[in-house]
This record gives C-alpha cells, sequence and structure tokens, in this order.
C-alpha cells in the first residue's frame, strides 16, 4: 500500500513538472515572438534588403542587412526614417539646414560625437541621405575606422570594390559605402544614396 502511493505521489509530480516545463516554455516562446516585432515601421528602401528601424528606446529588433552604421545599439541605415533615429540618439551636438537642391524642404545635418549624417525630405518625412565618419572614435560594423589599410577593407568586406582615383566602393543596392585613402590610409568613411533610390513612403 505504501508503495502505491509513493508511485502515485511520484506520477503527480512528474505530471506537475511537465505541465510547468510547457508553461515556461509557452511563455518563453511568446516572448521571443515578442522581442522580434519590429514596432517602428523601418525604411523606405523598396528592395530585397529588410529594414528594420529603431524603436523608441533605440534598441533594435529583428534583422537588418546590407551596409548600415551601428552606435550604442543605434542602426542608421540609409533610406531609414530620421525620426525614431534622432529621438534614439538624444540632442545632437551641431545642427544645419538649407534648402534642398534635390528633394522637397530642407537638407538637414545632425553632428554627434564621431559621425554625422544628412536627411533628405520626401512626403513630409525626413530620411537618412548619407552618413560621414567624424574621426577614428566609430568604426563600421566589420571594423574599419579612419587610418585603416586597403588591406583592413578587403579583409573586412572582400576585394569587389569600385575603385574611382582613391576611393574604394561597396554598394548592397541601397547603399554605397565608401572609402577615401591617402598615403595608404582611409582618411573617409561615408554611407551614401544610391542615385535615384530615395523611394519614398
Amino acid at each position: 500500500m505504501k508503495k502505491n502511493k509513493v508511485i502515485i505521489l511520484v506520477t503527480v509530480l512528474a505530471v506537475i513538472a511537465v505541465g510547468i516545463g510547457l508553461l515556461l516554455l509557452n511563455q518563453a516562446e511568446s516572448e521571443d515572438k515578442a522581442g522580434n516585432t519590429d514596432i517602428s515601421g523601418g525604411g523606405v528602401n523598396s528592395g530585397g534588403s529588410e529594414t528594420a528601424g529603431n524603436d523608441q528606446n533605440g534598441k533594435i529588433p529583428g534583422e537588418k542587412k546590407g551596409y548600415y552604421f551601428e552606435y550604442r545599439g543605434i542602426r542608421i541605415g540609409i533610406n531609414d526614417e530620421a525620426a525614431p533615429i534622432i529621438e534614439a540618439l538624444g540632442k545632437p551636438m551641431h545642427y544645419f539646414e538649407a534648402p534642398s537642391c534635390a528633394f522637397e524642404g530642407m537638407d538637414k545635418i545632425y553632428s554627434y560625437s564621431g559621425f554625422e549624417f544628412t536627411t533628405y525630405t520626401k512626403n513630409n518625412k525626413d530620411y537618412i541621405a548619407s552618413l560621414f565618419f567624424l574621426d577614428d572614435t566609430v568604426t563600421t560594423r566589420e571594423g574599419i575606422t579612419l587610418n585603416a589599410t586597403l588591406d583592413d577593407i578587403v579583409a573586412a568586406y572582400g576585394s569587389d570594390y569600385e575603385q574611382n582615383f582613391n576611393e574604394y566602393s561597396y554598394s548592397d543596392g541601397n547603399c554605397i559605402l565608401s572609402f577615401i585613402l591617402e598615403n595608404g590610409k582611409v582618411v573617409s568613411v561615408e554611407y551614401s544614396m544610391i542615385a535615384d533610390n530615395s523611394n519614398g513612403g
């Protein structure tokens, strides 16, 4: 009789343990799905690249393909909507604007520590047009900064670049990532739009 009670008790405990395990598994899956939801909309690129934007806390859910700059967990890609990025970055160190020659409204320049970016306006929204390194305190996601060498660039991005004098450029269909070298060292790093690729939303 005592043995039967022990078996029943063990069976009940096993059922409870399995139930708790399934409950925790369902909760983890729900949180994972919630964590991978892009609530910010993203950019205006209509191509195949996913352009997951920034949420209000500066944390970026989902994957983002192609060339983009990342600063303190904030992803900044060409043709991404500027407002959530600026909100995540906070007040810029410097700001400048001028009437746009190519787009409606104003071209705006936002300067932060180590980099600055310009925006263009389309359909009453601002989008990232270009991003430029100001010093060697920032790097590309692949580890290239000012003062890097061509060997460093090729090691990070491969040899499938376009060369125009001392400028070496890579393209992902949405963004051109270019490096200018002088005396064997990178003196300029810039992410920029491909001509006629401002597919406004």
